[in-house]
């Protein structure tokens, strides 16, 4: 007689999205270019994902302040802005990512498994954003759409059986040089 044991929930690794919870963050610096890069409970520390900081139009950093506004991590104050805007006071210090969820895109790179560096929120409500399920969905396709649209270069990767040709900045390359730095970068 023998037993077999059948594992539940699929597969930690698969490709697609998953609801995480970070128990790793920290600041760094690559190439003068700046990044915020999440650890994942459950998940071994090798497997990261770096946020590279970008700046809108209007100089103001949006990339990682997404992550933040994602994560509902470090809210401190919320202001009325002009036309109805609302102004939104982070503490973003890394440790105030600890423990928070985010949906994470995973994506086959070879034999590999990496996470895209768009990120879409879990359901949530606080004093600026509410997010329904259909919102999540929403963030869910905005960063797929970019994922799948992103202008070719090097290295190949697979989702789902497709093939497509990525940057190695969105498959999550190594740094040859990567500083960690304690200072909040913004």
């Amino acid at each position: 007689m023998r037993t077999l044991t059948i594992k539940q929930g699929g597969s930690s690794w698969a490709t697609g999205w998953h609801t995480l919870t970070v128990s790793t963050a920290k600041y760094g610096t690559y190439n003068e270019s700046k990044f915020l890069e999440l650890g994942f409970k459950d998940y071994p520390d090798n497997f990261t994902l770096r946020i590279y900081a970008k700046k809108g139009k209007d100089g103001e950093e949006f990339a990682i302040g997404n992550v933040f506004r994602f994560a509902n991590a470090g809210i401190t104050e919320v202001l009325e802005g002009t036309g109805g805007d609302k102004v939104v006071k982070l503490d973003d210090s890394a440790e105030q990512m600890v423990g928070k969820k985010l949906n994470i895109f995973f994506y086959k790179d070879g034999d590999y498994t990496r996470a895209y560096s768009s990120v879409a929120p879990i359901a949530f409500e606080n004093s600026i954003d509410t997010f329904s399920e259909s919102d999540v969905e929403y963030w869910k396709g905005k960063a797929e759409t970019r994922f799948h649209n992103y202008t070719p270069g090097n290295g190949t990767v697979s989702t789902n059986g497709t093939t497509d040709t990525l940057p190695l900045s969105v498959q999550g390359g190594v740094a040859e040089e990567t500083k960690a730095t304690e200072d909040i970068p913004f």
